[in-house]
């Protein structure tokens, strides 16, 4: 089951190079780290150097991956020189953050993405919209480069999936998906110990900044809208880090009668960063476009400057029209 040749120059880039770097988007997920590691240890195995980089450090409940400890930090970087370079899941070039320089500094530049809003910054761009996770588009580049699956890319693979479909329960999951997964369990891979960890496990800060999402928990649009803030003190009480965030917003999400939801955050005053969610026939990012961001159509977000306040009535108000455009 290989996808069609349109990836065939970045896999003669990656047979052609001898050293590689594998960088990441900044606040990395699980299609993120799943990725990097998977291509990482892929490439190591048919004899590469490969160096994993993301300005950020691997989320706790990731750590449990193979070779999540190899993941290194932007400064790590420093110095060093690389045959080519490739970005994976980083929808645009600034999103890989301090890892930009080292990248930029490889005479070949890659990227394997699925954000549909990606603008083709690489020399060689692998962008496939359609697709519901980096990870699979990883899958096919290494069946292409002739690794055989192992329980240890399986299990990286698994995660960068399962997480970015929202454990298979998004409308991007499609059949191609549980023909990967398919092939993931034919690896070895133990889906009941990763399902626990990715998806059962909740670490007390997660559980502690979600009880402050909560509390601030607004419907409107006739029950058809839902909004959650989160502020620093809430971060700073929970003992909490951007990485205890993940998948808070969904539960405004899940609300019977809800459509659109969106959680918006202000750590450091006038910074707001919001993520967006919807059902069909909604489209998030382009409200998220509007506002400087971008992403999926049923999960976007965008960051800004300004007022979390006004930022909110800003977009409740976008919310509220796109409501009475799609009824």
């Amino acid at each position: 089951m290989t996808k069609p040749d349109f990836c065939a120059p970045l896999l003669s880039a990656l047979q052609n190079a001898n050293s590689i770097l594998l960088c990441t988007h900044i606040a990395p997920d699980g299609d993120a780290i799943g990725s990097i590691l998977a291509m990482g240890m892929g490439l190591k195995a048919l004899g590469k150097q490969a160096v994993m980089a993301c300005q950020d450090p691997v989320p706790t409940k990731y750590g449990f991956l193979p070779h999540a400890n190899e993941v290194v930090r932007a400064d790590a970087l420093a110095g060093k020189t690389f045959d080519a370079a490739m970005n994976v899941d980083a929808a645009g070039l600034h999103l890989i953050g301090d890892c930009r320089e080292a990248y930029l500094k490889a005479p070949v530049r890659l990227q394997i993405d699925h954000h549909p809003d990606n603008p083709r910054y690489a020399d060689v761009n692998w962008v496939d919209g359609k697709t519901p996770a980096a990870g699979v588009l990883v899958r096919y580049a290494l069946e292409g480069l002739g690794v055989p699956l192992n329980e240890e890319i399986a299990a990286c693979l698994y995660c960068a999936i399962s997480t970015d479909t929202g454990n298979f329960r998004f409308n991007s999951t499609n059949a191609e998906t549980f023909e990967v997964m398919a092939e993931l369990m034919d690896a070895g891979l133990d889906i009941g110990s990763a399902a626990r960890q990715l998806h059962s496990l909740k670490e007390k800060p997660h559980l502690l900044l979600l009880s402050r999402a909560l509390l601030s928990l607004r419907v409107f649009a006739d029950g058809k809208c839902a909004r959650m803030l989160l502020t620093g003190r809430d971060y700073l009480d929970a003992q909490a880090d951007t990485e205890h965030r993940e998948g808070i917003v969904n539960y405004a999400l899940d609300i019977p009668g809800v459509e659109m939801a969106y959680l918006a955050e202000e750590r450091t005053p006038g910074k707001v960063k919001v993520s967006l969610r919807g059902l069909m026939p909604h489209d998030t990012s382009s409200i998220a476009r509007a506002f400087g961001g971008g992403g999926h159509k049923l999960a976007s977000a965008f960051q800004c400057e300004g007022h979390i306040a006004s930022v909110c009535e800003a977009l409740d108000k976008a919310f509220e029209a796109a409501v009475e455009k799609n009824e």
